[in-house]
């Protein structure tokens, strides 16, 4: 045994891992909620205006609610921690940091599927919508494995599946509704 190494620094370890499961957690239903968001407006085939608008209520009001239900999920941790135990304040992720990543990645990951109907309309900003999705939702998950150590291609394809899904989920319902409502 290696009595030359240093001791691990739990407290750091324990303030990034919160931290970056924060982050995680943003980006990835930033990507997810608003990608299906836009796929369900886009599959009632309304004007791309309505597409941005809807994309970006949906971008900013997930965005603020992501981040208040971190801090305060954090906070609220942080408070029966110390009831029940003897803990000091820093051995917890810190609330605004955590609402800071979470808030902040949400509206990185969600600008993805809204990017493409800034730009364009249609079926074209439909297709960019999903290969920039399925992209970043792929290379999220694979991204994870620096910290990880899982397969970058299994971690990906995790992402991929739970997240595509909403897109899915969302165009349909938009169709169904569209016709409904002859949109």
């Amino acid at each position: 045994m290696d009595t030359n190494k240093p001791a691990p620094d739990n407290n750091g370890i324990l303030q990034s891992a919160n931290t970056i499961r924060a982050a995680v957690f943003g980006i990835q239903d930033g990507i997810v909620s608003t990608f299906g968001i836009v796929m369900g407006v886009a599959g009632a085939q309304l004007p791309g205006e309505t597409i941005v608008i809807a994309g970006i209520a949906g971008l900013a009001s997930g965005a603020m609610s992501m981040a208040a239900g971190e801090y305060v999920s954090v906070q609220t941790q942080k408070e029966l921690l110390a009831v029940g135990a003897d803990i000091d304040e820093d051995e917890n992720v810190h609330p605004l940091k955590a609402a800071a990543a979470n808030g902040g990645l949400f509206i990185g990951g969600g600008a993805v599927p809204l990017a493409p109907f800034l730009v364009g309309t249609g079926p074209s900003a439909i297709i960019a919508s999903v290969l920039l999705s399925v992209l970043a939702l792929f290379v999220t998950g694979a991204v994870l494995t620096r910290l990880t150590q899982r397969s970058p291609w299994q971690s990906g394809a995790r992402m991929l599946i739970i997240g595509g899904g909403a897109g899915v989920i969302g165009f349909v319902i938009g169709s169904i509704f569209g016709n409904i409502f002859g949109v």
